[in-house]
């Protein structure tokens, strides 16, 4: 993916929901994520239709409501947001993202661990 594509929190939830489910209405979608109504339905309709022109979902009208579908795989979004996340603050290393990350004192010994053979089984490939 060429482009750089910024998400913000509420579009990364939408996704999310979306990537989960597949096909929702904005209804759905809003009652999924805020089932006590702490954000209101249009915000949640805005987000959705501007998502739809920065190519992030596409919609269908079937009768008189809107269904929406991830345009993107979430692969191809993380793919470029982790791309983003190096360039802007690890200077395109991703050495420097890894060194980070294994520094970091919330990484337990279980997650130690399966990086450890996530490096072994990419060695032996």
């Amino acid at each position: 993916m060429k482009n750089q594509i910024n998400l913000s929190e509420l579009e990364w939830q939408i996704m999310q929901v979306l990537w989960q489910k597949g096909v929702m209405s904005v209804r759905e979608v809003w009652q999924t994520l805020f089932p006590d109504a702490e954000k209101a339905y249009t915000t949640v309709q805005t987000y959705m239709d501007r998502m739809v022109e920065k190519g992030l979902l596409r919609k269908q009208k079937i009768g008189l409501v809107n269904y929406y579908h991830a345009a993107l795989d979430k692969n191809s979004l993380l793919e470029n947001a982790t791309e983003n996340l190096v360039s802007q603050a690890f200077g395109g290393s991703f050495f420097r993202l890894a060194a980070f990350l294994l520094e970091s004192p919330k990484l337990s010994p279980e997650e130690l661990e399966q990086i450890k053979q996530l490096i072994r089984s990419r060695e032996e490939a």
